[in-house]
């Protein structure tokens, strides 16, 4: 049974037919530049106001990625020095990131998840990218098995990622796994570039979602969508 977490915004609500479905498996596809950490963002801002406490694994250190979500009205100071938003910084100083210990990263990841999991609602990856870049799609398909099995316990997944992240098969299988797929991109319109979300897939919805939309990133309003059609995306 899937509740649905308003992301506070009513409009982009109604395009996602009314909020992102929770308990769920999240997972936002797109190039840098293009918004998944905004929209991230957006989500975690809905799912505290829900009073849930969130494992957020992060590629910032902490403070940095707490400065970057303020630039664009995300504040999470608050929740974070209470206890209720708990980042994990995958920035080491000095770290040799040789083949050998990347491919370490997931599993270790996965360890750490598992110690948290009785403390936390939600687990938020932002992003996979550095987590997959020397792993085989085994590897990255037995993380995958994990994440539903965690879902299936309650909580909810968010995964950011970038499109060369994963192999054809592999990406072919997260969609098929994930609840909720979101594919961002860019778009000109006139003389200007505006950037895209399209609802790859979205259960549990309690209306039928829209196909997407396009949304800019102000540096006072947050997120607010652009009324142009998805047709000319």
């Amino acid at each position: 049974m899937h509740n649905l977490i308003s992301t506070g915004n009513e409009e982009i609500d109604r395009q996602f037919g009314g909020g992102i479905p929770a308990p769920s498996l999240v997972f936002i596809e797109g190039e840098h530049g293009t918004g998944k950490s905004a929209i991230t963002a957006l989500i975690i801002s809905g799912l505290l106001a829900s009073k849930k406490t969130l494992l957020c694994v992060i590629e910032n250190t902490v403070k940095q990625h707490i400065q970057k979500m303020k630039s664009i009205t995300f504040n999470f100071s608050r929740p974070f020095v209470r206890g209720r938003l708990i980042f994990v910084s995958m920035y080491v100083k000095n770290a040799k990131w040789s083949k050998k210990n990347s491919e370490r990263i997931l599993p270790e990841i996965k360890e750490f998840i598992l110690k948290k999991l009785d403390s936390v609602d939600g687990i938020i990856i932002d992003s996979i990218s550095p987590m997959v870049i020397n792993s085989s799609d085994e590897a990255i398909l037995d993380f995958l098995s994990f994440c539903k099995e965690i879902v299936a316990k309650g909580k909810t997944i968010i995964i950011t990622s970038h499109p060369s992240d994963f192999s054809k098969s592999t990406s072919t299988a997260l969609v098929g796994a994930a609840d909720v797929y979101l594919k961002l991109g860019t778009v000109i319109v006139g003389d200007k570039e505006v950037k895209t979300l399209k609802i790859i897939k979205l259960l549990g919805a309690a209306d039928s979602p829209e196909a997407g939309f396009a949304y800019e990133v102000d540096m006072i309003f947050g997120i607010k969508i652009v009324p142009i059609s998805m047709a000319n995306a």
